[in-house]
């Protein structure tokens, strides 16, 4: 009889523990749910919505809706767009996502009034949704214990591996230098062309380069694009 009431008793005991947790989780859920609204200007909103949409010329515009930050994103992504708003030989598009505290969002310009391939332009923002505030390109970086000359390695041994290539490949000059090839690219310096992007988790490098220099004579770096994912 005691052997069966220690049993009643430790299941009311676990029991107990059990609804106390779940209480608990339920509350934190629903008050980081609470938290990423109240950061909202417009609660009719998304965090990042539409603002302009253009489905015949494929342009599409974010706006943030994110108290006191808002603003002066909004108005940099207006002056970043509005020199290619109304033209028809250019596609404007965005993606957002959330991970954990931690929003990203990444507007691309694939402006097509050059010969062969896009020029393509990026604006990045990486937020601390937590402290409500713009991180900038080193915060981002630690975030993922990095660096930024780590990365600028990453990507140069990247390019002199694309050289190597070209080179065997006979697409480029054999006498071309690297520092000239990275010319013909427009790459003067890895570190002002990086636009941070974070997805599923990982941190991801848009590097905006030109990518069919004059000289080529094959199509070569559509197939390599303009983003690279950092292990």
């Amino acid at each position: 009889m005691k052997k069966k009431k220690k049993i009643i008793n430790s299941y009311i005991v676990i029991s107990v523990i059990l609804g106390v947790f779940i209480i608990i989780y339920g509350i934190y859920l629903l008050s980081n749910k609470n938290d990423t609204k109240s950061l909202l200007i417009n609660k009719s909103y998304n965090i990042v919505y539409t603002s302009y949409e253009n489905k015949e010329y494929d342009k599409q515009i974010p706006a943030l809706n994110i108290k006191n930050i808002s603003k002066n994103i909004n108005e940099e992504i207006n002056n970043f767009v509005n020199p290619y708003i109304n033209e028809i030989t250019n596609r404007i598009y965005y993606h957002y996502e959330i991970n954990g505290n931690v929003l990203s969002l990444l507007i691309t310009i694939e402006d097509f009034e050059i010969e062969g391939s896009a020029r393509l332009h990026y604006l990045s923002y990486i937020i601390d949704l937590k402290k409500n505030k713009v991180l900038s390109k080193d915060d981002v970086y630690k975030l993922f214990d990095l660096n930024e000359n780590y990365l600028v390695g990453v990507l140069n041994d990247k390019f002199k591996g694309y050289y190597e290539d070209e080179k065997n490949k006979k697409i480029i000059n054999s006498n071309l230098s690297y520092e000239e090839y990275l010319k013909t690219h427009e790459i003067t310096n890895f570190r002002d062309e990086m636009y941070c992007d974070i997805s599923n988790g990982k941190l991801r490098i848009y590097l905006k380069y030109l990518d069919w220099p004059a000289n080529e004579t094959e199509y070569y770096f559509g197939s390599i694009g303009h983003v690279f994912e950092i292990e």
